[in-house]
């Protein structure tokens, strides 16, 4: 049991670590390229759009 536990903590340990890292990168993005940062904003919105509805639709037909 606490080997697996230990495994939990390493791999929520690489996700924050991961996490931080596409912060900071999109941060860094924000303000060097505003424009190129407001077309991925706007294309990561209408993909999370589609897979919502997706979702929405998987989820009816049962």
């Amino acid at each position: 049991m606490k080997a697996k536990s230990e495994n939990m903590l390493m791999g929520a340990a690489a996700g924050l670590a991961v996490g931080a890292a596409v912060g900071a990168a999109g941060s860094y993005m924000a303000g060097k390229h505003p424009r190129e940062m407001k077309k991925a904003m706007k294309k990561a919105s209408h993909s999370a759009e589609k897979a919502m509805q997706s979702l929405e639709r998987m989820l009816q037909s049962r």
